[in-house]
């Protein structure tokens, strides 16, 4: 019998050798695929060359210059960034190695791969000729025939158990040992891969892989270390007529999040409209956005109420707290070691990056009847349906999950959930009072209500482009 995800796994631990450290982890394991499935060292060791004479940092810009100057052609794996310029008739490119460099690129390109508009990780073989450089050819690192159906049978070859495990070898975690609520934790980290307009904060002590999962698992997710956050950047730019990061991004994590600057009185604004709605306006715009978002944060210390680490402009203002779907326990992560980190057998992430993409949109749409308290709002309910279809996606995709799961991917959503109506209590408990509806995560006394400093700051330019974040 054939075994199952046959040709799509590879041996994790081949991803650990010192120089794939630079480079992101679906770049690595796409070509260890494509050349050293069977791990053989001098198979790995091709990987390793191709790495070394084709995968640059932005450090090295110049000297790429150089060799396109001497030898008129030069192929490097990066990202490729295409812009559609409107007043010249013509598409141009921007390639992180190559700094502002703008270079051209076939007509068709974006008709063959769609996802260069926004920006696609691959093989650039770039040529220059007469003060021009441009792209003659694009290889897309993607899987090359996914087939969900096939996807969906080979999960339901497995137990609920050896998938969960899997799923977690498969993003670089080792399952063993772990608690079964540590890994449905880890999958909740996860769940905004699959689920749309899933928005969660997660504030805990440092080195625990906080954005360690998302930025090597998907293309599609946006770190956003520190930093003053725009409109234009985060949303649309108006002048350049550009969709920002919401839009064009399936997740954007804010790491650091005390460290970000929401100075901006119409950013928040736009942020909480966009949270509620899926859908936000910019000038004469109304547009619609499907991106997830995931605040995460440090604390020192347990006891400290996650909320108190956001920077002004969020901390204390429960509309925007109101509007995340659930709170993640932070101080229940382990610091990564090496001990966390697997050697075992995983699904390839480009290929599973790609089947999260598919999930993500197909609804799961539970039937959550009788296993909601009374008392909960609305935003409540909308919150819990959204953390349990993105643990059920996760686990059944094919949408046959079991009653005994879904009954504790509901009762980890209500928890989640009951953290945000703890600090909503807290910060105002006259417009929040305790319901008892939900499960609590902890009966401790209310600590007095937050004073929130005012913003007497004038307002930035709405059209900055700082990208600095």
């Amino acid at each position: 019998m054939t075994p199952i995800f046959f040709g799509k796994t590879l041996p994790k631990r081949l991803t650990k050798r010192k120089v794939f450290y630079r480079v992101p982890r679906y770049v690595v394991e796409y070509l260890l695929a494509k050349y050293a499935p069977d791990g053989r060292d001098e198979a790995v060791a091709v990987v390793q060359e191709v790495l070394q004479e084709r995968y640059v940092g932005p450090d090295q810009g110049e000297w790429v210059r150089d060799q396109l100057l001497r030898h008129g052609s030069f192929v490097l794996l990066d990202e490729l960034s295409v812009r559609v310029d409107l007043s010249d008739s013509r598409h141009t490119a921007r390639i992180p190695s190559l700094g502002e460099l703008r270079v051209e690129v076939p007509f068709d390109l974006p008709d063959r791969f769609p996802e260069v508009l926004h920006g696609l990780w691959g093989t650039i073989v770039l040529v220059h000729a007469e003060g021009t450089t441009r792209v003659s050819d694009f290889i897309p690192f993607q899987v090359a025939r996914l087939d969900l159906e096939e996807f969906i049978h080979e999960r339901d070859c497995l137990e609920e158990d050896a998938w969960i495990d899997l799923l977690l070898r498969s993003v670089g975690l080792e399952p063993q040992g772990m608690t079964r609520r540590l890994k449905l934790l880890y999958l909740v980290r996860l769940a905004p891969l699959v689920e749309p307009n899933l928005h969660l904060l997660e504030i805990g002590p440092r080195q625990t892989g906080k954005t360690y999962l998302l930025r090597n698992t998907s293309t599609e997710t946006f770190v956003v270390s520190g930093g003053r956050t725009t409109p234009a950047t985060l949303f649309y730019h108006q002048l350049l007529k550009r969709p920002g990061l919401i839009g064009t991004q399936d997740l954007v994590v804010f790491d650091e999040i005390a460290h970000t600057r929401w100075d901006d009185v119409a950013t928040v604004s736009t942020l909480k409209d966009y949270m509620e709605s899926g859908q936000f306006t910019r000038g004469q715009r109304m547009l619609h956005a499907q991106t997830s978002l995931l605040f995460m944060g440090n604390a020192d210390a347990p006891d400290v109420p996650p909320t108190t680490v956001l920077p002004r402009g969020l901390k204390g203002d429960t509309a925007f707290i109101d509007r995340l779907h659930g709170i993640l326990p932070g101080f229940e992560f382990p610091k990564i070691t090496a001990e966390l980190l697997t050697d075992g057998e995983g699904l390839v992430v480009d290929y599973l990056a790609a089947i999260f993409k598919r999930l993500r949109a197909l609804p799961a749409e539970p039937d959550l009847s009788g296993l909601l308290p009374a008392g909960l709002t609305q935003r409540d309910v909308r919150s819990v349906e959204r953390i349990t279809s993105g643990l059920l996606k996760l686990v059944y995709p094919g949408h046959n999950w079991t009653r005994s799961f879904l009954e504790e991917a509901t009762a980890l959503a209500l928890e989640l959930r009951s953290r945000v109506q703890d600090e909503l209590h807290r910060l105002n408990p006259l417009e929040f009072p305790r319901s008892g509806s939900a499960a609590q995560v902890a009966s401790q006394p209310d600590p007095a209500p937050e004073e929130v400093e005012p913003d007497l700051e004038g307002h930035e330019e709405e059209f900055d482009v700082n990208l600095e974040f």
